[in-house]
């Protein structure tokens, strides 16, 4: 980025600012890259400016949602992996907001922040697949230990109706059903919650990111984070008589 331009963005009023960040025409000289807010979301976070970090990683967020949902949309991840495209976008999201906020990852964000974003989606997917593909070997072995006990019962004569019991609550459709339940919790959480408070659900429970990459990522302060975690709680409890 030229330094000019990095000085005379330094010098715009907050006012002026907002206004620069409402641009999204990549041909208007206003326009403000992705590049161009990393490195400046880098300057404002060193300088402990909230005021301008809460401006950059607001619309650097707005960005990253937009190009989410398209990648989710493009490989599929709704409904084979989530239920919902927001919440696809979310995690997809937070996954790469906690690896920008590494300096390593910022600076080449800073320099090509398409590719960037790219390889962490692609990380991002290769992680689902690996837990699907952990997921179908833990069937495979399930399968296999269920296979070995229905034969030692036959070597004993036959099994009891309390082992069979148990081989029935662990069918297919029963497994089927908890994932149903699951996806009916998180479309009852996205109607539950408010849009800042289902993103931190996600951020802290989901993604298990810190506190403070939290707030950073939200535009807010820890103590705000801490603030939504206990209303996300007392609402989840009231909800489901947790």
């Amino acid at each position: 980025m030229d330094t000019s331009e990095t000085e005379s963005l330094d010098n715009l009023a907050d006012r002026k600012l907002v206004e620069r960040l409402g641009c999204a025409d990549w041909d208007d000289p206003l326009f403000i890259s992705e590049e161009r807010l990393v490195q400046q979301f880098q300057v404002a976070r060193a300088a402990g400016n909230t005021t301008r970090v809460g401006l950059f990683s607001s619309e650097l967020s707005r960005r990253m949602l937009r190009r989410s949902r398209s990648f989710a949309l493009k490989n599929s991840l709704v409904p084979q992996h989530f239920s919902h495209l927001d919440e696809a976008a979310h995690e997809l999201s937070a996954y790469v907001w906690e690896r920008l906020l590494k300096d390593k990852n910022a600076q080449f964000a800073a320099r090509r922040f398409g590719v960037f974003f790219r390889n962490q989606s692609i990380s991002f997917l290769r992680s689902i697949l690996a837990q699907c593909r952990a997921r179908m070997e833990s069937l495979e072995e399930w399968h296999q230990a269920e296979r070995e006990e229905v034969d030692g019962d036959d070597e004993d004569g036959g099994g009891n109706d309390a082992g069979t019991t148990l081989l029935d609550e662990r069918t297919p459709d029963v497994a089927l059903g908890q994932a149903r339940g699951f996806e009916q919790f998180h479309a009852r959480l996205q109607s539950l919650l408010t849009r800042n408070e289902y993103s931190v659900f996600v951020m802290l429970w989901r993604q298990q990111m810190k506190i403070k990459d939290i707030a950073a990522a939200l535009c807010v302060t820890p103590r705000t984070i801490n603030n939504y975690e206990r209303s996300i709680k007392d609402k989840i409890n009231k909800e489901f008589n947790v």
